[in-house]
């Protein structure tokens, strides 16, 4: 059985599509790397709070704007109904997008401090957005015909744009303004390249009507009604805390803890994400063939624990004074912020890779109730802080704490699903 397991994962195209990927996120970490020191030297916290807060709303809403309907492109019996789950999904984008405006415009009309530092530019964010819709479709359409090497390419090229973005409008002073420009440049490269294949089979467009885009949507309408809430919940359980810490501390500790969260959030961009794509395939097979997927578990929870231990020991010890060398002593704040938060994000590198298992075992709902469990600490948290007058500190302790505890518990929750299910749970 040990040998069909062994075959079954050499034989796999998997791990070829996972390194077509991973080496573009790879390229495209090391560039955001290289020009983050020069990032926190040409503009001040406060204006990168300001840059972070407004992309919340992309962070939030950009993964979801389609409904979740470009998951559905990939799994599109024909090319018929691909291109009417498209169609549809740019009339679902946009109206939600016509929402997002109006609850965004009454959101700056309450936050002053955000218009009195860009204007009207604050508005970009929408133009992100908008596009946002075209790159999630041409990207599950890219995804179902394997061409991962575009998508990789285009990742690149994305981030090289944006960081070239952020360098030219840094030198000339463009403060806030400049980042958000930066983004919605990095945004406008490689349509061209990705819609090449979908461009080729434009006939198809011919034969959409509404009768056919109504079935399409309304076949897949668990998509919106069930996978749509949970990457949404999932998502807003780590960007709502930047709107609490805005709230009870400002903006220029708010732009201290963004470069803290960004450089927190790389090693699960580098190296977690792409674990997670191996785990998914390997305790796949394995329980396909076995029952359990136990030792896939053991043996990812091991590697990643080795890679886990150090990183949080280095960034405990040695948080402050990398920060005040690598992006300037006015930084110093950051690193004390990543000691603080460096335990729970050893955790979550960790508990992240592993999550796929959820998916193997039936699971997908719980997902969405540890989500939950996460927007209800930060909840509390918030309201203790508000109510008592805490500091940041105490406030960052706290989600350690809070966070470091459901994280426990979900990899408690993993293990134990690990043992053994039954093929019929997965078919299910």
């Amino acid at each position: 059985m040990q040998i069909k397991l062994k075959k079954a994962l050499l034989d796999s195209q998997y791990f070829k599509y996972i390194y077509q990927l991973a080496i573009g996120s790879f390229l495209a970490q090391i560039i955001t790397v290289i020009v983050a020191p020069l990032m926190t030297r040409l503009y001040a916290p406060e204006e990168i709070g300001i840059y972070t807060l407004i992309l919340t709303v992309v962070t939030i809403f950009g993964p979801v704007l389609c409904g979740k309907y470009d998951q559905a492109i990939v799994a599109a019996e024909d090319e018929k109904e691909v291109v009417q789950l498209i169609v549809g999904s740019i009339f679902f984008s946009f109206t939600f997008l016509v929402l997002i405006t109006i609850g965004f415009k009454i959101y700056l009309s309450n936050n002053l401090q955000i218009t009195d530092e860009v204007g009207g530019f604050a508005y970009l964010v929408i133009g992100v957005l908008f596009l946002t819709v075209f790159v999630n479709i041409l990207t599950a359409y890219n995804n179902r015909y394997k061409e991962f090497k575009i998508i990789s390419s285009v990742t690149v090229t994305r981030t090289l744009a944006q960081n070239v973005g952020v360098l030219v409008f840094g030198l000339l002073k463009f403060g806030s303004i400049g980042l958000l420009l930066s983004q919605l440049l990095g945004m406008l490269v490689g349509f061209k390249r990705q819609g090449k294949h979908l461009y080729r089979n434009r006939i198809q467009l011919k034969e959409v009507n509404f009768t056919g885009i109504k079935n399409s949507l309304i076949k897949y309408k668990d998509l919106p009604k069930f996978s749509m809430p949970a990457h949404f919940i999932n998502t807003a359980a780590y960007s709502i805390l930047n709107f609490f810490i805005i709230d009870l501390f400002g903006l220029v500790i708010f732009g201290f803890y963004a470069i803290s969260y960004r450089i927190l959030g790389l090693p699960l961009n580098l190296i977690s994400m792409n674990v997670s794509k191996v785990f998914f395939q390997r305790a796949f097979e394995e329980n396909k063939l076995l029952g359990n997927y136990r030792s896939s578990l053991k043996i990812i929870s091991l590697f990643l624990l080795c890679l886990s231990i150090p990183m949080v020991i280095l960034l405990f010890i040695m948080g402050p004074f990398v920060f005040r060398l690598v992006f300037g002593g006015s930084w110093n704040e950051a690193g004390v912020y990543v000691q603080i938060l460096s335990p729970m994000y050893g955790l979550r590198f960790i508990v992240s890779a592993l999550a796929p298992a959820l998916i193997i075992s039936g699971k997908q709902k719980a997902e969405f109730y540890i989500s939950n469990l996460f927007i209800v600490a930060s909840v509390v948290s918030y309201m203790i802080c508000k109510l008592m007058g805490c500091d940041i500190y105490t406030f960052l302790t706290i989600i350690t704490a809070t966070y470091s505890l459901i994280y426990i518990i979900f990899y408690l929750y993993i293990y134990k699903l690990s043992k053994g299910i039954s093929v019929k749970a997965i078919r299910e």
